[in-house]
């Protein structure tokens, strides 16, 4: 072989595995996104946001960037159950995203998590995080409790989003909202679906932080969801 053409290889070579490299590197949300062939829940706005700047390693505990803002400082934690309710879900991925406290979706570029809006002004902001249950099925989300919209309609909110390690595919379940709320009306607690169970928290005063229980059980009320 000529010594030119040999130069070529090499570099045609170095350029590929150069390029899957990139694109290994690039590509955080490989291992999550998997082939998802069970669709369930109903409609679903905006899901691929599950995944925008998805750390590869997730633990079972996060500390939102709201942590560090003032206001009712919160560790909202819990079991997620298999389908049965009693036994704990490894591997379950939660999603969760909230306003900051005064009701915003704010984008702040020089967080990591934070997404910018699309061109439908659509974000969800920068409050933002995942969790993965360990064999004992627990999370825990350190953040700070979110405001309100500043239209004042709607109770203070954590939404959250579940992906199972299957083929189901990724389902939004209920909020996670305050008992203490005075916007949660009797009205709004009778809308509550109660997908993977109540989403309602009874905060307590702990070691200085404000604690929030809430167990979900995997496919609770959630359309579709397939029977074993």
């Amino acid at each position: 072989m000529k010594l030119p053409y040999l130069i070529i290889l090499c570099c045609l070579v170095l350029a590929f595995f150069s390029s899957c490299r990139g694109q290994e590197k690039k590509d955080s949300s490989s291992s999550w996104k998997v082939q998802s062939t069970v669709d369930v829940g109903g409609p679903f706005e905006n899901r691929e946001f599950t995944y925008y700047n998805i750390p590869r390693n997730i633990s079972a505990t996060d500390t939102s960037p709201g942590f560090t803002l003032s206001g009712q400082k919160l560790l909202v934690t819990g079991i997620v159950y298999q389908s049965d309710a009693k036994t704990p879900a490894t591997g379950v991925l939660l999603y969760y995203y909230q306003t900051n406290t005064e009701g915003r979706y704010l984008h702040k570029p020089e967080e990591k998590r934070s997404m910018p809006p699309n061109d439908r002004g659509q974000t969800h902001g920068y409050i933002r995080g995942w969790v993965k249950t360990g064999s004992d099925g627990r999370y825990s989300i350190y953040t700070i409790r979110p405001g309100s919209y500043p239209d004042a309609k709607e109770p203070a909110h954590i939404h959250a989003t579940v992906k199972e390690p299957n083929d189901i595919a990724e389902y939004w379940i209920d909020d996670f909202v305050f008992d203490d709320d005075k916007l949660l009306t009797q009205r709004h607690r009778e809308r509550l679906s109660k997908r993977a169970g109540s989403g309602i928290l009874e905060l307590k005063k702990k070691d200085g932080l404000w604690v929030g229980d809430r167990n979900l059980v995997l496919g609770l009320n959630i359309s579709g969801y397939p029977s074993k």
